[in-house]
């Protein structure tokens, strides 16, 4: 595999990133022993790599330290660095988030000849998230910063990029992060995907659409593509209640403990595809008045607390009986 393997991380003892970071190169490994890999940190980050940090060390070929302005912070320091990655890396390259599980071999990026390469955000056009909390924001925040978002152009998720060394991906790369930087000034806002959308349309559209096998966002709408999927991307860490065990904090907090990855998970790693608690449900699009039930506030009172569903339960079993009784007494008029 000619492709260089490129993580971010930016992280210290009190979080978990670079344990992410260690399980998704772990895994990577698994399938891709001779893949290289670089791990690009801040001189932040670099100086807390020693002792069992320094696991992630024995992954991975080179380690690329790039000075970051102080002024940012961890968060920040992560943007900065992954939009100003093209200036870092020599060749081409598939820059991979750290929140994320390898399930199969890469080598086939090889064969990639175009100059940009990701995967559809969530998987679907935006109208189908058009009431997605974080959609409308997106879209809201489109406005303000003078980029189109609609169902006629990709958006795309910025987990998994395929980057050709090309002159048109370092101009790309350039005015990504000049954007992001210009966002993150006026506005305050640190995410680099809104910033990647703008960037493509300003090259108009040059991003070529990868197979959602090579970045399964399992949590929104990725189960099409678990099958053949040879990144899955968890996307957000401790996401509550979800089947697939990877979202549990436990795992990374275990390693963080240990330092390395220990058996039990790695056998996890390697069985990644079946790897959900039981029981589980999916719940489709012909079941959608679920997923919004799920997404209020009503929902989250009646989880977190058991006393209040059992009210509220109570209460619409009495209301079905009465609903019955007057069904009954209709019938009989």
């Amino acid at each position: 595999m000619r492709t260089k393997i490129v993580y971010v991380v930016t992280s210290d003892e009190t979080d978990v990133y670079l344990e992410q970071a260690l399980l998704s190169v772990f895994s990577l490994r698994k399938h891709n022993p001779n893949a290289y890999v670089e791990l690009v940190v801040d001189q932040d980050t670099d100086t807390t790599i020693i002792g069992k940090r320094g696991e992630i060390l024995k992954y991975t070929d080179n380690k690329i330290v790039v000075n970051v302005p102080e002024e940012y912070n961890k968060e920040c320091r992560s943007r900065w660095l992954k939009t100003s990655l093209r200036q870092h890396i020599k060749g081409d390259f598939l820059y991979i988030d750290t929140d994320t599980i390898i399930t199969d071999d890469l080598s086939e990026v090889d064969s990639f000849r175009f100059s940009l390469g990701a995967v559809i955000n969530a998987h679907v056009p935006i109208s189908y998230r058009k009431d997605s909390i974080y959609m409308r924001k997106i879209k809201k925040n489109a406005l303000e910063e003078g980029w189109k978002c609609s169902d006629e152009i990709p958006y795309f998720n910025g987990g998994v990029l395929f980057v050709k060394d090309t002159a048109e991906s370092y101009e790309f790369f350039s005015i990504w992060h000049n954007i992001w930087k210009d966002i993150f000034m006026k506005y305050g806002r640190f995410i680099d995907q809104p910033p990647l959308a703008a960037t493509n349309e300003r090259f108009k559209y040059m991003i070529n659409e990868l197979s959602g096998t090579w970045n399964c966002q399992l949590v929104c709408n990725g189960l099409s593509y678990l099958a053949g999927a040879k990144i899955i991307h968890y996307v957000r860490y401790n996401y509550e209640n979800h089947a697939w065990v990877f979202y549990d904090k436990h795992i990374l907090q275990e390693i963080k403990e240990k330092g390395y990855v220990p058996d039990h998970i790695a056998e996890l790693v390697t069985k990644a595809k079946e790897s959900f608690i039981q029981p589980n449900k999916i719940i489709c699009q012909e079941e959608l008045a679920n997923m919004k039930l799920i997404r209020t506030p009503l929902f989250s009172l009646c989880r977190n607390h058991k006393k209040f569903f059992s009210i509220l339960n109570k209460a619409a079993i009495t209301i079905q009986k009465v609903n019955k009784i007057r069904r009954y007494m209709w019938n009989l008029i």
